[in-house]
């Protein structure tokens, strides 16, 4: 259900959140940062642009997300779990307060990941249904529940709230022609915020630095050589 990005923005504050973090591949991360902004899978797919396929997309059709742009409120890899994110090595941190731009879509906030939903459901069963409810279920550290721009062929913009992009560093390079996947992805990503319609110059770029514990290097070891060029490669 439809809540007011006002009221999101002044509850998140007051539980201590300051930022939204997005997590994809880099071929993803770089259509971003040339767009100017976080687009949905829908709105890359129809202009044309460039996107890693992802394990979701036919769950992200089927359940009417495809258009929607997807935020977390923590940082899943460093803040809540010890491995690499799913969706991608790249991490876009983004000021909270990009939930007061004046011209933002609607904001919905799921009660879980879409990838867990089942049919027969009804959006009150999926979507928080109005802000108390979110204020009961929504907690600083939560991982389940998303808050998602719906139905959306802009941009959520980058242009004063991007701070940060952090990118994971698998320690690994290709050996039959020698390419370091860190460098690669590091170089493409600084190459489209060089295209990017906005001046990111003030934009902190980050090698992922894990805390121990971490076997996110461990899970990268294990993939193979294709999967690796998927999420590092653009």
């Amino acid at each position: 259900m439809r809540l007011n990005p006002i009221a999101v923005y002044d509850y998140l504050t007051s539980i201590g959140i300051t930022h939204l973090y997005h997590a994809n591949t880099v071929k993803t991360s770089c259509t971003f940062l040339r767009t100017g902004g976080l687009l949905s899978r829908g709105a890359v797919e129809h202009f044309g642009l460039v996107q890693t396929p992802q394990s979701s997309d036919e769950i992200d059709k089927r359940y009417n997300v495809w258009n929607d742009i997807f935020l977390d409120s923590v940082d899943l890899h460093g803040g809540r779990f010890p491995r690499q994110n799913l969706y991608g090595p790249v991490l876009f941190k983004i000021k909270l307060n990009v939930l007061r731009h004046p011209t933002l879509p609607e904001l919905w906030v799921t009660k879980d990941n879409p990838t867990r939903w089942y049919d027969g459901q009804v959006d009150s069963e999926r979507y928080m249904n109005g802000i108390e409810e979110f204020k009961t279920l929504y907690a600083n550290g939560s991982y389940k529940e998303m808050i998602t721009i719906r139905n959306t062929y802009g941009f959520l913009p980058f242009d004063s709230y991007l701070e940060e992009i952090i990118l994971d560093d698998p320690q690994l390079r290709i050996v039959s022609d020698g390419r370091v996947f860190f460098d690669e992805a590091a170089h493409a990503l600084k190459d489209a915020m060089k295209s990017c319609s906005y001046n990111l110059d003030n934009v902190t770029r980050t090698r992922r630095i894990c805390n121990i514990g971490c076997y996110c290097r461990e899970n990268y070891k294990g993939f193979l050589v294709q999967e690796l060029s998927r999420l590092f490669f653009n």
